[in-house]
């Protein structure tokens, strides 16, 4: 009963919710997928608020700091959520993903953007790889605010493309054989 209620334990829910945006916001790490970290991140605040205002303790001012905390945490998330994904929001359906691409060994996950407008390049593209153990947790490797391939053409010059080819290639050349000085 006691580990129970030390998992449902208003601290724990909030300290962890903490780590998790530190980690999202300040840090190349995050859940494989583009929508992982949004859906995860609002489901995590919101568990947090129940459990913070449900849970029962002695101390009061434990009471007022994890309930304020947690409203503080929500708020970013809510934040984050209406106006940098809102805007965005259209175009985010747009988003083209190559996920589990396997270069030489390593496990790649890549994701093109397109512009609404000519911007210098066709679009957006970064690329992530995840560990080969634990693929649920990437880290961002590459990212082109320009490039210059449109990965939503699935035709070039009447013929048919293999986009899953051009990511392997772009793994290759701007992660895999990059050399660091």
């Amino acid at each position: 009963m006691k580990n129970y209620l030390l998992l449902n334990s208003p601290a724990v829910a909030t300290l962890s919710l903490t780590f998790y945006l530190l980690i999202i916001f300040f840090s190349d790490y995050s859940l494989t997928g583009f929508w992982t970290d949004i859906i995860f991140s609002a489901l995590l605040s919101v568990l947090t608020l129940i459990i913070a205002f449900r849970r029962k303790m002695t101390e009061v001012w434990l009471i007022i700091t994890f309930r304020f905390w947690a409203i503080i945490c929500f708020g970013i998330i809510s934040f984050f959520i209406y106006f940098t994904i809102m805007p965005f929001y259209s175009e985010t359906f747009k988003l083209r993903s190559f996920y589990f691409q396997t270069v030489d060994g390593r496990l790649f996950n890549a994701y093109f953007k397109p512009v609404g407008a000519y911007a210098g390049g066709y679009g957006n593209f970064w690329i992530t790889e995840s560990s080969k153990y634990f693929p649920i947790i990437e880290k961002q490797v590459y990212y082109d605010r320009t490039v210059d391939y449109d990965f939503n053409d699935d035709m070039g010059e009447g013929e048919p493309l293999d986009n899953y080819e051009v990511v392997r290639n772009y793994i290759r050349e701007e992660v895999i054989n990059i050399k660091k000085f």
